[in-house]
């Protein structure tokens, strides 16, 4: 008997199959296309958002208002961290700002676009600016040697060369420089500067007369005419300085700093064309307080604090509603050593923000009036007033190094140091300070501090190495930073110096000898250098030579830990 055929059957569950399977794909397609289109969405609102935050952030930036603008770029920023907008405009805002955070955001941008040349060289100026010569090196030494035919490069080159004091090199990029753009007249007034501070008589000359020329072009002529007038100054030729100085004064569009310039000039030449100059910018400042404030303070800085008091009582009531106009007579005050009208105009007005500065003054005048409890008391409420403020604490470090108030300055300095955006400026103050106090404990806990804020600079590094192996703290660290550096840079002198002490202080004088041989004379006749060299001479036993680089070693300028190991050197070479 046959079976019934199974062929319906298994035609229907193959055909439900089917259905089950384009379901399947279906649902799994459209929920591909649910998140491509979520992805996308997504990615469009942030565009869209960045965008917007942007447009606001430039039409603030416009308008000067670089709070806001800070605010809405920093939002860009965190919603797209690739936004090269986001990141240029906080870099421009960070320079208005003057501060040295906008070398982190030009350094973003040169990330993102390593290509841009434009950006490597905005970043290598910026850095220049703020004092950190080897972040400018570093940015040029990545341009391809296509993109160096240009004469932006060339320019920013010479001056990163100026910084290491290769006048040779300097003046071959800024020739170069001229060369690639002969119609660029702003890097030929640097050329007729470079020139001007030559010892060659003959390009001296050529940079006088370059500059002479340049100045009939409005777009430069203010600075061919400032070239001129350091020249002028430089080589003590009073007839030429007072006239360019009667040139700017009587330009038009001349800028309010640049008239001060011209005024000083007169002043210090006993010009008769000073009363005049004096009088029209007097007239012209009581117009406006912004300028009034910077005639007092000029007048202040030219000893001339008596004056600007008389004149201020000239200026008409509404303006000293201005705390600027006011902390500019303060410092009058100060000058004439007037505590007593200090005191009183210091009680009149309200100082709003700059309360800090009131406080701090009334700190002054409790000092020098023999208030010592007084002083403690307002100095300690002007630093809690200032409330962490960066701008109100940078000015309270400022009047305390005037008022040669050292502990409170520094310590102003260290609270500075916490805060982000101001800590590498107060951390290159206070290495500057202990530098010139020769505290080496204090530049030891400065650069500890600089080494983390700035990783990338090795002249950093190797100062930190250096002081580390004096103080013998950290030795291992020390050693083998100072190995990494010359290793790197086994020409730098200052690194090889710093190598070779890490070498001696572990015993191996022959390996301290091996690398500063290898130094060029020249190098070694550097006293800072020489000093090192003597005491790796001394030890190992080659009295004579020790004994010359002594005699070049006491021109260095040295910390006492260094002088402790020149003096052990002497008495090494002394001995029987």
């Amino acid at each position: 008997m046959s079976r019934p055929s199974n062929q319906p059957l298994e035609a229907s569950i193959l055909k439900t199959e089917r259905v089950y399977i384009k379901l399947s794909l279906g649902i799994f397609g459209g929920l591909c296309l649910f998140i491509a289109l979520c992805w996308g969405g997504h990615r469009f609102y942030v565009r869209w958002q960045e965008h917007k935050l942007m447009r606001q952030a430039h039409v603030a930036l416009e308008k000067n208002d670089l709070r806001w603008a800070a605010m809405a770029a920093q939002r860009a920023y965190a919603l797209d961290n690739s936004s090269i907008d986001a990141c240029r405009t906080l870099a421009e805002i960070a320079e208005r700002q003057n501060r040295a955070e906008a070398i982190e955001w030009r350094r973003q941008v040169a990330v993102i676009e390593p290509n841009s040349l434009a950006d490597v060289l905005a970043l290598a100026g910026t850095a220049l600016r703020f004092g950190q010569p080897a972040v400018a090196d570093e940015a040029l030494a990545k341009v391809s040697l296509a993109q160096r035919n240009n004469g932006g490069y060339h320019a920013a080159a010479a001056r990163v060369a100026l910084t290491k004091n290769d006048l040779v090199a300097a003046e071959k990029h800024l020739r170069e420089a001229v060369r690639l753009a002969p119609n660029d007249t702003e890097r030929q007034v640097e050329l007729a500067e470079f020139e001007l501070r030559s010892d060659d008589r003959a390009k001296r000359d050529h940079g006088r007369e370059l500059a002479r020329r340049l100045k009939s072009d409005p777009k430069v002529r203010l600075a061919a005419t400032h070239v001129l007038i350091n020249d002028a100054l430089r080589w003590r030729d009073d007839s030429a300085s007072v006239e360019l100085a009667k040139e700017i004064d009587a330009l038009p569009d001349a800028p309010y700093t640049d008239r001060l310039l011209a005024l000083g000039i007169f002043r210090n030449l006993n010009d008769p064309a000073f009363a005049s100059a004096l009088n029209r910018l007097e007239a012209d400042s009581a117009k406006s307080a912004e300028n009034a404030v910077k005639l007092i303070n000029w007048m202040n800085s030219h000893n001339l604090a008596l004056l600007a008091i008389d004149w201020s009582k000239q200026l008409p009531p509404e303006m000293f509603g201005s705390v600027g106009l006011r902390f500019a007579l303060a410092d009058s005050y100060v000058q004439l050593r007037d505590w007593r009208a200090l005191k009183e105009m210091l009680q009149r007005g309200s100082w709003d923000r700059a309360e800090s500065l009131r406080l701090a003054l009334q700190a002054k005048v409790a000092r020098e009036t023999g208030d010592d409890v007084g002083f403690e008391k307002n100095w300690v409420a002007a630093v809690a007033k200032a409330d962490g403020n960066p701008e109100r604490l940078n000015m309270l470090q400022t009047m305390a190094f005037q008022w040669k108030w050292q502990d409170k300055a520094t310590a102003v300095l260290w609270m500075l140091t916490e805060n982000r955006e101001t800590q590498r400026e107060a951390l290159q103050r206070l290495y500057r300070y202990y530098a010139a106090e020769r505290d080496t404990a204090g530049l030891y806990r400065t650069l500890a501090r600089l080494v983390a804020v700035m990783p990338d600079d090795p002249a950093v590094q190797n100062n930190f190495a250096q002081l580390a192996l004096l103080l013998n703290a950290e030795p291992a660290r020390a050693r083998a930073l100072a190995r990494d550096l010359h290793e790197k840079q086994p020409r730098n002198a200052s690194f090889a110096s710093t190598y070779a002490f890490a070498l001696y202080q572990n015993g191996d004088f022959r390996g301290a000898l091996k690398i500063m041989n290898s130094l060029p004379p020249e190098q070694l006749s550097d006293p800072s250098i020489a000093a090192y060299y003597a005491v790796f001479l001394a030890a190992a036993g080659q009295n004579a030579e020790a004994g010359r680089f002594l005699g070049i070693a006491e021109k260095a300028k040295l910390l006492p830990e260094e002088e402790k190991l020149l003096a052990e050197a002497k008495a090494e070479i002394g001995r029987p």
